[in-house]
């Protein structure tokens, strides 16, 4: 018998994602206004981004197996909305400094939390199981969430409408109408049933799997590395070195970022992996040198070509890698590969903006950003030399 549509379930279970990518990605460009106000020092700022990965990285670990053992997912996703609120109304709320680092670490651990337990989730209540369409409808949401964040709070900075309040008092709201949607919805997944595993056609000889999966994780690096900075410190970078005063667009030039890098993702799934992983990261590699040479000749068109091509290639970067750490893992162990790949992006999204920022106050803002343009160009000739030879099929290199 086909399984019910489960149609209010999928609808609540997208928003949830959606939801907590909002909360995640709304606080991007209000970090100038409390650098200003409280006179923060950029390693500071970029604390108050990256304790988000570590509560994520927090929240997988605790959460990710325990969601397999529950016979409805649908408690997970709800506490991990709860922590999602709590995070909203203390960062939204936030008077101190401490105050903000709490509101921030529980957002992370919230989206940790939901993400992955959502996708298994969407997988389960589709009728059809097609794992391709769920992938790209978690990616559309996913996307949706991180892009809409910076617009909501870039619009409150415009208009000047408590913009340090009311987006995250929009976001619980959102996020208690979806765990309402979801307490009462019909929910009816299809029986788990542990996957057939084959190995996939073109994986290297299990001898060169270590190095390659070493490649996958620097091209994710690479990319996270990349993104967090347009995330926690991009705004910082235009209004202080461009000097675009306006807040509201410096924060739309993030959201800019993460959208063209949600569609990136979802055209690069159509691609061969390793060639989006090298592209990609190549392609990352360029725009930071256009950002940097917009940031020397004072250029902000530049900053914003920049944008496009770091968001562009990040999508690719990243899907490509995923898909190649899917592809060379073995059989037995997939599982536990997946994992060390999102533990090292998860890593990627917070080491690095905090070595930024304490280059920041070291070398100026300017100099950081220079460090963040040797770290990539040299890192993606090192992860594309590499991957020339470790990423051939065994076949070929006999």
């Amino acid at each position: 018998m086909d399984r019910p549509a489960n149609r209010q379930a999928r609808f609540f279970v997208a928003l949830a994602i959606m939801v907590a990518l909002l909360n995640s990605t709304a606080a991007s460009p209000l970090y100038t206004s409390y650098r200003m106000m409280w006179s923060l020092d950029a390693f500071t700022v970029a604390f108050i981004f990256a304790i988000y990965a570590f509560g994520t990285l927090i929240a997988l670990f605790l959460l990710g197996r325990l969601s397999d053992r529950l016979p409805d997912r649908r408690l997970l996703i709800i506490l991990s909305l709860s922590i999602v609120v709590a995070g909203a109304l203390i960062f939204g709320s936030a008077d101190n400094l401490a105050t903000l680092l709490i509101g921030r670490l529980l957002a992370g651990a919230g989206t940790g939390g939901l993400t992955g337990i959502a996708n298994a989730a969407l997988i389960e209540l589709d009728p059809k199981a097609d794992a391709r369409a769920n992938a790209v409808l978690a990616t559309a949401v996913f996307t949706a969430g991180c892009a809409f964040g910076p617009v909501i709070s870039s619009a409150a900075l415009y208009f000047d409408a408590w913009p340090l309040h009311l987006p995250f008092l929009l976001i619980a709201a959102l996020a208690i109408i979806t765990v309402i949607g979801l307490a009462t919805a019909g929910w009816q997944p299809a029986p788990r049933a542990l996957p057939v595993m084959t190995a996939a056609a073109g994986s290297p000889a299990p001898a060169g799997r270590y190095t390659a999966f070493a490649v996958a994780a620097g091209a994710v690096i690479i990319a996270w590395a990349v993104g967090a900075t347009f995330a926690g410190l991009g705004v910082t970078f235009v209004h202080e070195l461009l000097k675009v005063e306006s807040q509201a667009a410096s924060g739309v030039i993030v959201a800019f970022f993460q959208l063209v890098a949600g569609i990136s993702q979802l055209a690069s799934q159509r691609v061969d992996s390793n060639r989006a992983m090298v592209w990609g990261t190549t392609l990352i590699a360029l725009a930071i040198l256009v950002c940097a040479y917009s940031i020397w000749a004072s250029a902000p068109l530049f900053f914003v070509l920049g944008t496009v091509g770091s968001g562009i290639g990040y999508g690719a970067a990243f899907v490509g890698s995923a898909g190649i750490v899917n592809r060379i893992a073995p059989p037995d162990r997939r599982a536990t590969w997946v994992s060390t790949y999102y533990f090292t992006a998860y890593l990627a999204n917070a080491l690095p903006v905090l070595a930024l920022g304490f280059l920041g106050d070291q070398l100026g803002l300017f100099g950081a950003f220079l460090c963040l343009t040797a770290f990539t160009v040299c890192g993606t000739i090192i992860v594309n030399s590499t991957a020339r030879i470790a990423l051939r099929p065994a076949s070929r290199r006999r």
